[in-house]
């Protein structure tokens, strides 16, 4: 290879390896509320050709948004060769003669020793993830693509091993079976970081598939407190100031005023039992019927069930930073269909009347089995407490006061805090 093609070639790996670098330290200083939980996956993997060898490993990855790092190592087990040793004849002799014995032959027992192995870091990119409607139109597979850099080594029998650096890129999908284990499957391409083409389809014997079971764990995120978050409600008696403030300004102070006693008034329901159709603390609660109960001992009139408050106040979006204490978040068991309904508490809480749960109790987006599947079914949220929709009456004709169905979350590990 001539000079200009050898610094090309050469450039062209340091941009690659560059980059990866790049994208790793950034994925590791990126804000830690926005972790989310890990995935340890054990599966096994080859190529097409029969004679490859095949991997049996282990991966663990973390994602923060769309970006994850993954750490994966594979071996492939293989039994050596039994080796077999024979003598000739053997003469010994005494004072008297000499006589010819016969040989012996050893014969050993196979090993079992690594015959292969590799080993990768991935940055993977998954666009679904945070966008459980889009996953439900593909039926709950999440795809993702990755790129990734690593080594692979093969020992053969009775010859030198080889051991290469490569770089490597592929496509896979994800599909959660039970929230915290999913399945995954996925094919990646894997050249030598020395290759004149480092980047490049290649030949089908290029590709290597693999398959796994995974296990979500941890997820808990940086600043989310362990108790319900404190209502802080805003004083009255403030000393005036030399500008009036602006009329904007006022509608958010008595949107938040609003909502801190919302939030009291809620939290003081917590406990109380579930009950289909409920729309009282004494007999119990609905989640529909919690949340008009509440809203309404402000002066605030919703619906009755949880659809039709899909279509009150102003549409805000679920990502994260959009949300203010007070909003109404909106689920779907189906993914579709809103039939749940609970109220945003700050810090990825929710505070709701859950049939999964027994009651009204907090719980938090993102966090364990449970706190996952109602960050995958939320599919709307709702603004009731600003100064357009202080006093929000139902839609006319509305007269749909049949209860909504339960939710079907995970059953929680721990009892409300």
């Amino acid at each position: 290879m001539n000079s200009p093609l050898l610094a090309a070639h050469i450039d062209r790996r340091f941009v690659i390896t560059s980059a990866l670098l790049v994208a790793s330290n950034a994925f590791a200083h990126a804000p830690l509320a926005a972790q989310d939980p890990g995935l340890f996956e054990a599966y096994v993997a080859r190529k097409e050709l029969a004679q490859d060898p095949l991997f049996g490993g282990l991966s663990l990855s973390g994602y923060r948004g769309l970006f994850g790092l993954r750490l994966s190592g594979g071996l492939h087990l293989a039994r050596a060769a039994s080796t077999a040793t024979q003598s000739g004849p053997v003469v010994r002799c005494d004072r008297r003669d000499c006589f010819r014995t016969p040989g012996f032959a050893y014969q050993s027992s196979p090993d079992i020793g690594v015959g292969a192995w590799a080993a990768d870091l991935d940055l993977v990119f998954a666009p679904l993830r945070t966008q459980p409607m889009a996953k439900a139109l593909l039926l709950g597979f999440s795809p993702y693509g990755f790129l990734g850099i690593g080594g692979y080594g093969v020992n053969p029998t009775n010859a030198r091993d080889t051991a290469l650096t490569t770089l490597s890129y592929g496509l896979g999908v994800h599909h959660d079976l039970l929230g915290w284990l999913g399945v995954g499957a996925e094919a990646r391409n894997r050249r030598s970081l020395h290759s004149d083409s480092a980047i490049a389809i290649g030949s089908r014997r290029a590709w290597e598939y693999r398959v796994g079971l995974t296990v979500a764990f941890g997820g808990r995120r940086s600043g989310v407190p362990d108790t319900p978050p404190r209502v802080i409600t805003v004083a009255t008696d403030e000393q005036p100031i030399v500008t009036a403030p602006s009329a904007v300004e006022e509608s958010d102070a008595a949107a938040a005023r609003l909502a801190a006693r919302v939030l009291d008034l809620a939290q003081s329901c917590v406990d109380v039992p579930y009950r289909s159709g409920g729309t009282s603390p004494t007999r119990g609660f609905d989640a529909a019927g919690f949340v008009q109960y509440v809203y309404a001992k402000e002066g605030v009139r919703l619906p009755r069930s949880a659809r039709e408050m899909a279509q009150v106040g102003q549409e805000v979006a679920t990502r994260v930073g959009s949300l203010r204490p007070g909003d109404l978040v909106l689920f779907a068991n189906d993914g579709s269909s809103v039939d749940h309904v609970a109220i945003y508490a700050g810090h990825d809480r929710i505070l709701h009347a859950t049939a999964s749960g027994g009651g009204v109790r907090f719980d938090v987006l993102g966090e364990d089995a449970r706190g996952r599947w109602f960050a995958d079914h939320l599919v709307a949220a709702r603004r009731v407490l600003d100064d357009e929709t202080l006093r929000v009456s139902p839609r006319a004709g509305s007269d749909d006061d049949s209860p909504d169905r339960p939710d079907r979350a995970p059953k929680p590990s721990r009892p409300p805090q």
